[in-house]
């Protein structure tokens, strides 16, 4: 039975190594599925949000089937006037994946602590008690950024995202937006989304990827690289 989760999808992840990203949009836009542009690409910021023993990047390492990933996100500028921030909770239950979101109001990130900023917009939020309170029990643990790049199937079945020129910083209570990011340079992480309609019909569309399916954790990337 699938479980009950907001935004019910799956997710595949892919890696594309020894490419550079000219090369792999010409090979999604040569796909069969006939993938075209969505979205035009943006930066994507995120400040993520674990317990103090970093309780969700464990559970992700060891593969843990029901686990979870709570960050903030934004687009554009990682610093300055933020406009439309979002609270995510990312839930996974085995192979299926949910999302809430939460619209929370923009802050000017100018080079104060990441905590006051954050818990001053949960604070002016409409959050559900439950989740209010687990952000109690959570500190910023990562902040990154990438530039993504947006594709839709032309059946509209599939969504395809390439995130390129990935930075990892280091996060915590008494940080800043503006500390120094560190470039992760190895490769281009694609992600291939579907409905659970779509499961039976996405190994022709994995298939013609002629790129290395991965576990892919961005989150997990960060802190290893970090430490």
């Amino acid at each position: 039975m699938i479980p009950m989760l907001p935004n019910l999808r799956y997710e595949r992840k892919f890696v594309a190594a020894g490419l550079v990203l000219a090369e792999v949009l010409a090979l999604v836009r040569r796909h069969p599925a006939a993938f075209r542009e969505a979205y035009p690409a943006r930066f994507v910021n995120n400040i993520y949000l674990d317990s103090h023993g970093r309780s969700d990047y464990h559970d992700n390492i060891i593969g843990v089937a029901n686990r979870s990933k709570t960050r903030v996100r934004w687009y554009g500028p990682l610093s300055g006037q933020i406009a439309e921030p979002v609270l995510e909770r990312k839930l996974k239950r085995g192979l299926i994946s949910g999302k809430s979101t939460h619209a929370l109001p923009g802050f000017a990130a100018n080079g104060g602590t990441i905590q006051p900023l954050l818990k001053s917009a949960f604070d002016a939020a409409l959050l559900p008690e439950r989740l209010r309170s687990d952000l109690c029990q959570r500190e910023p643990s990562l902040l990154n950024r990438y530039r993504r790049y947006y594709f839709l199937s032309g059946d509209g079945h599939f969504r395809l995202t390439v995130d390129t020129d990935l930075q990892f910083g280091r996060a915590s209570a008494s940080n800043g937006l503006r500390a120094t990011l560190t470039p992760f340079a190895p490769a281009q992480i694609l992600e291939l989304k579907f409905g659970p309609s779509e499961a039976e019909q996405a190994d022709r569309v994995t298939n013609s990827l002629p790129f290395r399916l991965a576990r892919c954790s961005k989150y997990v990337l960060g802190i290893g690289r970090l430490g």
